[in-house]
This record gives C-alpha cells, sequence and structure tokens, in this order.
C-alpha cells in the first residue's frame, strides 16, 4: 500500500476541513458518478447482456451506444474500439465487478454478466452519499486491476495516489504527448476518467485524432478532490501506523464502510452499507470435465474432499506420476484471481486444505479453473465445472466417469535419453 512519506502532506487546512464538512452529495454531484453507475446498471437489467469471453468485458457492439448514454460522452476515432478505449466505461466496469453488484456466468459457451439481485435491492436502498463512498471504496479498496485484465506490482490505488501527487494543487497540469502515453499505464486512463467521474478532477478534453482514444489538454485538482484525497491519505497514513496484517482466507470477505468511522462525522447521513450476502458452499458430487489438448476426461468427485484429491485423480485419468508440484486457480465471484497450491508451496491456501464444497463460493457451473501441474514441463489442464450433483450413495470417493483420447507421455523423451546415455557408456 503506497503512503505519502511526509506526514505534512496529509495535513488538511481549517478550510479544506469546513469544504469537506459543507459539501453536499447528489445524484447529479460531486463529479456525475452516480449517474453515470446507475446508468449502466440499467442499461445491464434484470435479464444481463453477453459479454466477451475472455475478460467478460462489455460487448464491443455495445460500447458506442453505452458512450452516447453518459453524462459527457468522449470522442474515440478507432476502427474497432475495445472496451479499454472507452476509459469511462472501463473504470465503471471496474466498479460494477468490485462492488460485487453484478456476477459473470457461463451458459454454454457464451458469458453474460447479470445483476445480483439482493446487492441490488441493498444499493437502491442507500442515499446518494452512501453510494457515493461505497463506490469509492469498491474503486480505491476492492477494485483490483486484474478485473481489467491488468498485471503490474502496483495496486490500483498506488497508482492513483502517485499520479495524484505528481498533480500540482494550484494549477493545472498540461500533460504532453509522451506523458500522456504513460498515463495509460499509470494510473491507467480509466483511473483519471473515474478521479473525473468522482468530481476529484477537471478534465478538459481534446479533439481525438484519427487512430487514436481518449484524448485530454488539461487536468486540474477541484477543491473538492484536494480536500477529500488529503482526508483520506490521513486515514491510510494513520491505518499504517497501526496496520495489523491481515490473516490468510480473508480474501473473500468484502466488507464496505472501511472509511466510515472518519467520515461520518462530516456526512452524518453515512448510516448503510452496500450488503453483501453471504454464499453458502454446496453440497453434493462435482462433475468436471478436465481437457487437456484435444482429449478429455469426465471426473466425479464428492464435496467433502479435497483439490489435493482432485489433482490425484486428475494425474491418474492421464497416467502421470504425481511427482511434482501443482496449482489451481480461478476467477474470485468479485473478478480476481485465487491461486492454490501445493502443500508444499510456500503460500496458501494449499490443495490438501481445500474442500471442494468451497468452490462453489466463486464458480457457478459452466465456469472453470486452470489446473498447472510441473512447473517445469508446465502442464495446464482446462477443468470445467459441468455440474453439481446431488450426493449419489454409488459414488463415494473420486472415480474417473468418461474419457477421450489418449492421455501423452509424462516424460516423452527419458527413454531416448537412457539409451544414447548407455551407448555413450
Amino acid at each position: 500500500m503506497f503512503h505519502p512519506e511526509q506526514p505534512e502532506e496529509n495535513t488538511i487546512s481549517v478550510s479544506e476541513l469546513q469544504l469537506i464538512h459543507d459539501q453536499e452529495i447528489s445524484f447529479e454531484s460531486p463529479g456525475t458518478i452516480l449517474k453515470d453507475f446507475q446508468m449502466l446498471l440499467d442499461f445491464i437489467g434484470t435479464k444481463g447482456i453477453e459479454v466477451s469471453k475472455t475478460q467478460n468485458f462489455l460487448p464491443m457492439s455495445s460500447l458506442a451506444e453505452l458512450n452516447s448514454r453518459l453524462t459527457h460522452p468522449i470522442q474515440v476515432d478507432l476502427n474497432r474500439p475495445q472496451q479499454k478505449a472507452y476509459p469511462h466505461l472501463h473504470g465503471l466496469y471496474l466498479l460494477l465487478r468490485a462492488s460485487t453488484i453484478s456476477y459473470v456466468e457461463a451458459k454454454g459457451k457464451k458469458f453474460f454478466i447479470y445483476l445480483e439481485p439482493n446487492v441490488v435491492s441493498s444499493w437502491n436502498n442507500l442515499n446518494p452519499t452512501e453510494r457515493y463512498f461505497n463506490l469509492l471504496e469498491a474503486w480505491w479498496i476492492w477494485g483490483n486491476e486484474e478485473i481489467l485484465g491488468e498485471k503490474g506490482w502496483r495496486s490500483g490505488l498506488e497508482k492513483c495516489l502517485m499520479f495524484w501527487h505528481e498533480i500540482d494543487s494550484t494549477k493545472s497540469l498540461i500533460p504532453k504527448t509522451e506523458q500522456q502515453k504513460w498515463y495509460s499505464y499509470s494510473p491507467g486512463l480509466h483511473s483519471i476518467a473515474l478521479f473525473s467521474m468522482f468530481g476529484l478532477l477537471e478534465v478538459e478534453n481534446a479533439k481525438s485524432k484519427k487512430g487514436q482514444g481518449w484524448q485530454f489538454n488539461k487536468l486540474k485538482k477541484t477543491p473538492w478532490g484536494n480536500a477529500l484525497v488529503k482526508l483520506i491519505n490521513k486515514i491510510l497514513f494513520e491505518e499504517s501506523q497501526s496496520e495489523v496484517e491481515q490473516e490468510e482466507g480473508e480474501t473473500e470477505e468484502y466488507p464496505f464502510g472501511i472509511w466510515q468511522p472518519q467520515l461520518q462525522v462530516f456526512f452524518p447521513e453515512w448510516q448503510n452499507n452496500l450488503l453483501i450476502p453471504e454464499a453458502q458452499e454446496q453440497q453434493g458430487v462435482y462433475i468436471f470435465k478436465v481437457t487437456l489438448g484435444k482429449i478429455w476426461r469426465r471426473i466425479a468427485i464428492p464435496y467433502d474432499y479435497n483439490l489435493y484429491d482432485l489433482s490425484r485423480i486428475i494425474l491418474k485419468s492421464v497416467n502421470f506420476d504425481d511427482d511434482h508440484l501443482h496449482e489451481f486457480s480461478y476467477k474470485s465471484r468479485y473478478g480476481w484471481t485465487v491461486r492454490v497450491s501445493h502443500p508444499y508451496a510456500q503460500e496458501s491456501p494449499f490443495t490438501n486444505e481445500f474442500l471442494i464444497e468451497d468452490l462453489s463460493l466463486s464458480l457457478k457451473v459452466g465456469q472453470t479453473m486452470t489446473y498447472l501441474f510441473d512447473f517445469g514441463d508446465d502442464w495446464r489442464f482446462n477443468v470445467q465445472l459441468e455440474s453439481i450433483e446431488p450426493d449419489n450413495l454409488e459414488i463415494k470417493e473420486p472415480i474417473i466417469l468418461a474419457s477421450h483420447g489418449t492421455a501423452p507421455q509424462q516424460y516423452p523423451n527419458w527413454e531416448d535419453e537412457d539409451e544414447e546415455w548407455e551407448n555413450e557408456e
């Protein structure tokens, strides 16, 4: 977590505190975030929409229309613009997933994004202040950039705060071409768009050039943005002085209202938060289709076995020796990757402690995991959850239900190498 090294950067003037105290949050201001986020919720509606297969992004065919529905649409002069080319929609999508108000479900070979009814009901009961700060926490606390397919050594919050401290509080920043290209990586144009939609930053748009996406001429901190970020920076700095390491296994917990105790003194109307219903493990017999290249196996395993047991039956199905480390990985219901490692690995959770039924907290029928075996030879299996059947008296342990195709040799070159070695002797 990034924290300013100099405490004076967290010092807030009396006038800034008064500005925060006097700020009224409504559906219209500060910024357009509540209006634009509601637009996206209304677009998805109760029926859901189809999304891309790999990243589960908004459909390309709908991006231009969604952009036109924004309070401040942008110009994009690209032949086939993808979601990332519309930073405001990209940022709203991050909030959509990080807030857990949405979930992705596979239907056959297609993927759809739906709104979680219970979370939507909770959202509808929040007032504008509660919505504003819950979305801000979704962005800065829970908005893992992996949701957007990004990889890097810094979290989104770290990039945002480093970017924020590069901008002078008293004058506009006129970014040069190379600087704007850098911003597309850090903090990411979607973050600059979110700064604008939250009313923290004024952005003067530029005319789009052929073959380019969103362009802007000037960036300037708003008085509200300058004061609020200072206050949150102060909160983060104070938390870092008494920070307690998060225990393993807490990555799936999802509380909102983290900053409520410190900010409620300025915003007493912040009384409630987005309620995320606790997922329940599903018992039964789990049926997986395990694919390696052109071959596949159908495997059944009861809910009270663990992922190490699943690893063993997968290896048995292809006649592999269990003599290397392994790892299962899949997308959690929040959009980031969960990795479950071999017991001899350094980081938990471990496969011999992770029950099959725990997968139902994140995986829905039709979704997949990756099973990586042997980090040297890099055998990668696709493991699709086909169904969860009621307890079956005939299936009391992991079994192979069906096989298609001949498995490859685990060590295809060993015999040849042994013969060469013997000939040399």
